[in-house]
Order: structure tokens, then sequence, then C-alpha cells
């Protein structure tokens, strides 16, 4: 984790600022014990804008997770493990970095900041970058259906976000019909490749395929870093153009001619 080598103690909260800053520097000081902050140095002595916005993401990411979390008014065992498994599996982060992970998951559950704070500082952040604020959306639908029920606060919060991250309402109905579905009858399952791809089951096919180059454009793990996202996403990201994939060769299968 590249951000993350870089500490070894005192600074990088405060320079961080607002809500962020403060659970960055209380995670990490609990990671590091003593109740220290982190540092500006290590490395070649520098703590670089890609590294601030490698760990604002990270920590904007499980700060409003922490809060999802707590939808239902509590956190239990089984919301951790669902934290845990998606640190290991989706994102394929380290046993070390998982703690961190946790740290700032407990930080943030218990600070007094709101979702509502969280997702403001982070639209604050990168809501000018439409593909860094879909693919966070895109991460947070993923942790709240983790239970595989989309829970009536959890999606008041999502649609906080979405305005938050100055997304469109098409955005946000594209996520909700990808991870929390709508099939009809009868499509055998195509209206959630067509979801996937962000299109009407009813377009062209030129735009079909204009869909899958751009959703393949947004997910591609190189461009998912050159924008600042911590690497550990690219195994999000790459489990995105899997997906993404697999959805236009379903729909190619029912379209004879593309």
């Amino acid at each position: 984790m590249g951000w993350f080598s870089t500490i070894v103690g005192g600074g990088v909260g405060a320079m961080l600022g607002g809500p962020f800053g403060a659970i960055i520097g209380a995670a990490i000081g609990s990671s590091i014990g003593g109740g220290k902050s982190l540092s500006t140095t290590g490395g070649r002595g520098t703590f670089s804008e890609t590294n601030r916005r490698q760990m604002l993401f990270f920590t904007a990411a499980f700060s409003m997770v922490a809060k999802l979390s707590k939808a239902d008014g509590r956190i239990c065992k089984d919301e951790i493990a669902a934290v845990e498994r998606i640190s290991r599996e989706a994102l394929g982060l380290d046993s070390s970095t998982r703690r961190f992970t946790i740290n700032i998951f407990t930080e943030a559950k218990d600070s007094p900041e709101s979702f509502e704070t969280f997702a403001g500082q982070f639209g604050d952040l990168f809501g000018h970058d439409t593909q860094m604020s879909t693919f966070m959306l895109s991460f947070l639908f993923e942790v709240a259906m983790a239970d595989g029920v989309l829970h009536k606060e959890e999606e008041r919060m999502l649609k906080a976000a979405r305005t938050a991250f100055r997304l469109s309402e098409g955005v946000y109905h594209s996520l909700h019909a990808r991870y929390v579905g709508h099939q009809a009858p009868g499509s055998a399952g195509l209206d959630k490749h067509y979801s996937v791809l962000g299109i009407p089951i009813d377009a062209e096919d030129r735009a079909v395929k204009k869909a899958y180059r751009q959703k393949c454009a947004e997910f591609h793990p190189d461009k998912i870093v050159s924008k600042g996202l911590p690497p550990e996403f690219t195994k999000f990201a790459n489990d995105r153009i899997v997906e993404i994939n697999a959805a236009y060769e379903a729909v190619k299968k029912s379209r004879p001619n593309l």
C-alpha cells in the first residue's frame, strides 16, 4: 500500500483536514499505539498529492461504510465480518491493512459526524470527477447489499451520497438496478446485463457497443490508479471489468447481428 508505507509518526491527519483528517489521525494512532498521528515522511521523505488522494479516498470509503453499517441502529458481529470479507475478497487487502481498515471503520462509526458529513466532504474533494464519484457509489452499493437486502435507511444514505457526489439520477438508477435488481418476468435476466452496461434493453446495437467501450474505460485498472485511487481498489475494478464483459457477452448472444 503505497501511501500507507509512508506512515512513521506525526501530522498527516492535520494536513488532510476536516472529518477525514480526524478519522485518519485517530485510526493511525490506534494502529501504532500511544495515540500518535501520521508522518509526512517516509520513502523519499515526502507525502505526495497522489498519496493524499489515495488516503482520502480510502478513508472516505470506510468511513461511509461504517455509517452504512449502522443504518439499522447497531453494528453486529456479522456486519463487521462483512467489512472484513469485502476488504479481503473485493479489495484483496493483506492482514495488516485489514486491521488498519477496521480501525478507520471503528473510529468513523463512533464519530459524531453523520454519513452526510462524510459524503459531503468526499463530494467537495472528488465531485468534479464523475468516474471517481461513480466508483465510490458503486462500492457503497456493494457494501450495502452484502447481506442481500437494501434497507430503507441504507437507501436513504445512498441517495444522499448521490446528491453529495453530484451524480445524476440516471447513474443512481443504473447502480440500483445492477446491485438491487428489478428483473422483469420473461427477461431471462437480460435486464440485469443491460443495467450493468447502463443502457435500456431496447438500445440500438451501436449504443450497446459504445456503452461497453465506455464502461471498460471507466473501470480500467490503469485509469483507476492514475486518478489517485488506492491501488487496492484495482481488484474491485477488475471484478467490475469481468462483470461488464459477461454482461456484454450475454447481450451479444441475444442479438445475432451485434
